[in-house]
């Protein structure tokens, strides 16, 4: 315990004069003649006891209040721990005290049957209350007072930095500056009231004080300013960034740099052990956003709190209490690469802090060289239970080779910055597709499905669709195409073979069908086959108990992904029932993309890299025809899963599929560049028409972009070189940044855990918490409590000492009650 006022604890002095007054006062005995001695002199001992007993606790009331009111003018400071009983020990205090009184009313009722003399009842009635005070007292000491000490002993076992007021501070100042301290709130964003505060405690820190600022930026760096004002200045230069370092990594560098520091200032002074030069603290000014924390904290941050019980930690709460917020979040595209003509799908989801439904409209705009043109109508969404799904559908054109645009919500809040994503969907050539069958029938049904015939007519291609016989093959460039598609041929030659080999190993996509009762076994057995199919064809098999259902069995790959993610397109997929598929003896090198639910566990798709292309094989028919397919399955009749499968499989051979083109901020983006196209130099042109230049090396076949933390559309292209190369993409925040749910008190106290640590979610609490935590908790409030009680004892104790005297001589003289009722 510390004393602000320590001179004034000589007044304890003072205590001791009601003892001297006591002594120096002291009533003589005095003899005198009163009738009745004999009734008195029974009464003699017992009164004498009861007087000493009254004089002493009313001397020791007086002596304790001068003893209190001198202590308080003192103004005595404990070291800042948790003083106050918790529940458990509130509960144990009252059920000891119930215990207690419940006793003295048991014993007071047998008293009164036992004995029935006045006199006697009122004197064991007050030996009683006396015990029952004094036992009930013992137990709450030895079940609450006990317990109570060792905690707060154990928590002052390792006692924080004590100074004095004039102390110079040596403070970190870590300012959360993720996206959502940006929610205005009465004309002031989270982190302009952050800086407001930081400001004002700047102005009141002790001369010689030193301050660090930083945010949450991957470039923010903790270093202390030459002065307070340059840490002033510092501040200004915080802006909010859309990849934050999470805050317990912050605290935690913050801590370890108050270590570095404090041993330089040990080693400069030539000092050691628990000297300082400061004492040490760190502010955190945040939202509390949820989100800016990571749970559980794998740092340890909690070790390192315990590890320096001389610093103390402040959490300031800036958070407005019922924030209201809404944003567009997930956004995905049906495509990253599309075809001119046709329509991409944009799912997102549209939430709303609100709990009662509320209607929201949603635009979608096409950006080119920075200007916005609206395309198609807005949405209206009707967001129920917090958060709506939308889709949107937007044609691509073929103008440009890339679409840039954004969804946005037309409602303003307090947090702007969620209320729209960005998007980039590559626009490509229409992909040629050559279809080989024996009869030209049984690839019709694949044909329709990667071009529909009602669009065709309607003017809209998808691709560009070649069927030729399996005698015709033969006549065709196979490099004049981008896929090469093989339906059930009977007895394909190794010619055939050999090219559809040479095309998948320069690149090309191969998707072979096996699913025919007249395929001839030998045929797909050469060498040439063998080097190029996902597994040799063997026996059809028939499902004989139940028919056969696909199942997915690799999610993660481009062709399957969208049906993991998708439960309707996954519940569609499955819904196809297969009677007959073919068995195959998978090549080592292949994977496993749908599989047949029943017996065997039978592949139904599978993939093979074949040189720098690769070979897709399904393994039952994808026709509907009477002599074929409708004896394999209903796959193709009535299933729109099956015009998704298509369409994906398409993609991914033509690697439409695996060029990314949408990125979260903070992402590393790598862009592959053909050794055809190759530069040495680039340009990058950035949100706002900023551009930045870059250098591609000798030995690097892409360009990796590590630093796109701006939200916004990026383009990157050759400089002072003849490459056609082009390449766009699109940055958002994250989307738990729209998230504003706070995190919980006992949450960070499960990651901190240390007595050093204070939350403060009153900005006007901030300075009287600093100030327990350098001088610790000033108990002047409570010593003047506890005098104003004494002094009230006190008062009632003298005033039934002397009405009680009173009263008793006028019950013992008969003279003096005829003269009071003379009086009356």
């Amino acid at each position: 315990m510390s004393l602000i006022n320590a001179s004034l604890l000589f007044g304890i002095g003072l205590a001791t004069l009601p003892v001297i007054l006591h002594m120096i006062m002291r009533a003589k005995p005095k003899r005198i003649e009163f009738p009745a001695l004999r009734l008195l002199k029974s009464r003699q001992t017992s009164n004498s006891r009861r007087m000493q007993l009254r004089h002493l606790l009313l001397l020791l009331l007086r002596t304790l209040l001068i003893a209190v009111l001198v202590l308080a003018l003192t103004r005595p400071s404990l070291p800042a721990a948790r003083y106050g009983l918790r529940w458990w020990e509130w509960l144990t205090l009252a059920s000891t005290g119930l215990i207690s009184a419940l006793t003295y009313f048991w014993l007071r009722h047998r008293t009164s049957v036992r004995h029935a003399a006045a006199f006697d009842l009122k004197e064991r009635r007050s030996r009683l209350r006396l015990w029952s005070v004094v036992l009930g007292s013992l137990a709450a000491m030895i079940a609450v007072g006990i317990p109570w000490g060792l905690r707060v002993r154990g928590e002052l076992a390792t006692p924080g930095n004590e100074a004095t007021e004039n102390v110079p501070i040596a403070a970190v100042f870590i300012i959360d500056t993720s996206v959502s301290m940006n929610y205005r709130f009465e004309n002031k964003t989270r982190l302009e009231q952050a800086r407001t505060i930081v400001q004002e405690h700047l102005g009141r820190l002790p001369a010689g004080s030193r301050a660090a600022v930083s945010g949450l930026g991957p470039e923010d760096d903790i270093v202390f300013q030459a002065d307070l004002a340059g840490a002033a200045s510092r501040l200004e230069t915080l802006e909010t960034t859309t990849v934050p370092e999470s805050i317990n990594r912050r605290l935690k560098a913050a801590i370890q740099f108050q270590i570095d520091d404090r041993v330089q200032d040990q080693e400069r002074m030539g000092t050691g052990g628990t000297a300082d030069t400061h004492a040490r603290e760190i502010y955190v000014l945040t939202d509390f956003s949820k989100t800016a924390w990571r749970e559980p904290d794998e740092s340890g941050l909690s070790d390192a709190l315990k590890a320096s019980s001389w610093l103390q930690v402040y959490l300031v709460d800036i958070a407005v209490p019922q924030p209201i917020n809404d944003s567009v979040s997930h956004l995905k595209l049906s495509e990253e690469t599309s075809v001119a003509g046709r329509d991409l799908l944009l799912s997102m989801t549209v939430s709303s802090t609100s709990g009662a439904p509320e209607l929201r409209r949603v635009e979608t705009f096409v950006v080119e060289n920075g200007v916005e043109t609206p395309a198609g109508a807005p949405q209206n969404v009707k967001i129920e239970n917090g958060a709506a799904q939308v889709n949107l559908t937007l044609r691509v054109a073929g103008t440009q080779p890339f679409v840039e645009g954004i969804v946005r919500l037309t409602s303003e809040d307090p947090l702007p910055e969620d209320n729209f994503r960005a998007f980039t969907c590559g626009v490509r050539t229409r992909p040629h597709v050559l279809l080989i069958a024996d009869r030209l029938d049984e690839s019709k049904y694949l044909r329709n499905a990667l071009q529909p015939m009602e669009l065709e007519q309607q003017g809209i291609k998808y691709c560009e669709c070649t069927r030729v016989t399996t005698a015709q093959a033969g006549q065709q460039t196979f490099s004049n195409f981008d896929v090469v598609m093989v339906v059930n041929c009977q007895r394909p030659d190794e010619q055939l073979w050999e090219s559809l080999r040479n095309f998948a190993n320069a690149g090309g996509g191969v998707f072979v069908v096996a699913g025919s009762n007249r395929i001839d076994l030998n045929a797909w057995m050469t060498d040439a086959a063998r080097d190029l199919l996902p597994g040799t064809p063997l026996q059809f098999v028939n499902f004989n108990t139940a028919p056969g259902n696909l199942k997915l069995v690799t999610d993660q790959h481009p062709v399957t992904r969208e049906f993991a993610e998708d439960d309707s397109a996954r519940v569609e997929l499955s819904r196809a029932a297969f009677d007959r598929c073919r068995a195959i003896d998978p090549d080592p090198s292949a994977i496993t993309l749908l599989g047949f639910t029943g017996p065997g566990d039978r592949p139904a798709l599978l993939e093979r890299t074949v040189g720098q292309g690769r070979c897709l094989m399904f393994t039952s028919a994808m026709d509907n025809l009477q002599d074929g397919g409708s004896q394999w399955n209903n796959f193709v009749v009535d299933n729109w899963a099956f015009l998704m499968l298509t369409d994906k499989i398409l993609q991914y051979l033509t690697g439409a599929s695996g060029a990314k083109r949408n990125y979260v901020a903070g992402q590393t983006i790598v862009i592959p560049v053909p050794a055809s196209q190759r530069f040495d130099r680039y340009l990058l042109r950035r949100p706002g028409l900023r551009q930045t230049s870059g250098v591609l090396p000798s030995d690097e076949s892409a360009v990796l972009i590590m630093d796109a933390h701006e939200v916004g559309h990026y383009r990157l292209k050759p400089f002072e070189s003849r490459s056609p190369f082009d390449a766009a993409f699109a940055v958002n925040m994250r989307d738990e940044e729209s998230n504003l749910e706070k995190i919980r008190d006992d949450q960070i106290n499960a990651m901190l855990a240390g007595s050093n640590v204070s939350i403060v979610h009153a900005v006007e609490d901030l300075q009287r918490v600093v100030r327990a935590g350098r001088l610790g908790i000033e108990v002047f409030p409570v010593l003047m409590g506890l005098a104003i009680l004494l002094f009230c004892a006190e008062h009632l104790m003298a005033n039934y000492f002397y009405d009680d005297d009173s009263s008793q001589n006028s019950a013992g003289n008969p003279k003096t009650q005829r003269t009071a009722s003379q009086l009356t």
